[in-house]
């Protein structure tokens, strides 16, 4: 018998290899000030369901239990960390920083580093609309990685706003409404054919779809603005992208940020900043992606509120995820695994069973101060 296509079975040495990689997510989680939390696997089937558009609606793993309730098998960690801190509001502090590996699922197709199942490490910071928190997530995936030894050579940030996508939009005379519609075919972009994404725009009643193409290939952030005109002093998304690049230089992380206008990221409730962690050579897919999303948790919590108390649950949020499927590829192809030996610090080995039994006492001992010990099997050393 098999593992269900695109699990993955863990034996001892794989497991090592992911505790090793787990270590550097914990490691880089607290020295940077996050506070670990989980939550259940299963989750309610309409915490995912959203706007049209969004794969991440048709690759649910769903099921009903015997209470005739719709469950799904998680996708991604956001909804479930807004749903606790909806649940807690009133009682957690105004700003938290909160970091969890959690196993997800996504019923997709499977490629070079895309499982059905996959850890993420998450890392989110509420409570805060200044791009400091945005520094505080970059920062901590950046020493992650740099204790794995992968340098800004080999890793790239690739960083967008969707204010200024939006500001954009606007200058463009594209009505807000259609704005969704835009980003959900902009972040298929080398996915699907560029013609295709064109004439869905187009079905949708997008004017000026091919210049929108135009206009998200651009790589200066200066020439976006340009695109704007005077509007650029009043663009809200311009201002939060500049800042955040002159506070990643401030910090010592500057060079592995770039501009693209074409990272928008395919969940709707994205709101500001959003970027995707790649391999410099771009031969694999994104290893880590996330963004601000300030309005998920008011528009979760307003569908549980009364008329009059909607909007009085609201904080602004950042986050993202960090697969552990992808970043071990990379590893691979830079050379990089590690090569992690089960160890011990003490292995005693008896010449039979009498003397095995004697060796007890020092088995316990050494065990008790710490050391990892174990004890051979003499019967089947003196066998052989």
């Amino acid at each position: 018998m098999q593992a269900v296509k695109g699990m993955r079975d863990f034996y001892p040495e794989e497991m090592r290899l992911r505790e090793w990689l787990f270590q550097k997510f914990r490691d880089a989680s607290l020295k940077n000030g996050f506070e670990f939390y989980d939550a259940p696997l299963v989750e309610h089937e309409e915490l995912y369901i959203r706007k049209a558009g969004e794969e991440i609606t048709e690759q649910l793993y769903t099921f009903e239990d015997k209470s005739e309730r719709r469950l799904a098998l998680r996708p991604e960690m956001t909804p479930s960390l807004a749903r606790m801190v909806i649940a807690r509001f009133r009682q957690l502090p105004t700003r938290l920083k909160w970091a969890t590996i959690a196993q997800c699922f996504r019923y997709e197709r499977m490629t070079r580093g895309r499982k059905r199942e996959h850890y993420q490490w998450n890392l989110d910071v509420l409570g805060d609309d200044s791009m400091y928190a945005e520094v505080d997530l970059l920062s901590a995936a950046i020493h992650a990685l740099e204790s794995m030894e992968i340098t800004s050579g080999e890793i790239r940030v690739r960083l967008s706003n969707r204010r200024l996508l939006s500001d954009v939009l606007n200058a463009l005379g594209i009505p807000e409404a259609q704005h969704l519609t835009v980003f959900m075919q902009i972040d298929k972009l080398g996915k699907v054919e560029d013609q295709v994404l064109l004439e869905a725009m187009e079905k949708e009643g997008v004017d000026q779809a091919a210049r929108i193409f135009e206009v998200i290939r651009l790589k200066d952030m200066e020439e976006v603005a340009g695109v704007l005109g005077e509007s650029a002093s009043q663009s809200r998304g311009l201002q939060e992208t500049r800042e955040l690049f002159s506070l990643m230089e401030a910090y010592g992380y500057r060079e592995y940020l770039e501009f693209d206008f074409s990272i928008v990221r395919g969940l709707a409730y994205y709101t500001g900043t959003v970027f995707e962690f790649f391999d410099a050579g771009r031969g694999l897919r994104a290893i880590a992606g996330g963004g601000r999303y300030d309005t998920l948790i008011e528009n979760l919590a307003n569908q549980e509120l009364s008329e009059k108390a909607q909007g009085s649950i609201s904080t602004p949020a950042v986050g993202f995820g960090f697969g552990d499927v992808v970043i071990l590829e990379l590893l691979k192809d830079l050379g990089k695994l590690p090569d992690l030996k089960a160890g011990l610090d003490l292995f005693l080995i008896p010449m039979g069973e009498n003397e095995k039994k004697a060796l007890l006492p020092f088995l316990k001992a050494a065990r008790s101060q710490g050391l990892k010990a174990d004890l051979a099997d003499g019967t089947r050393l003196r066998k052989m």
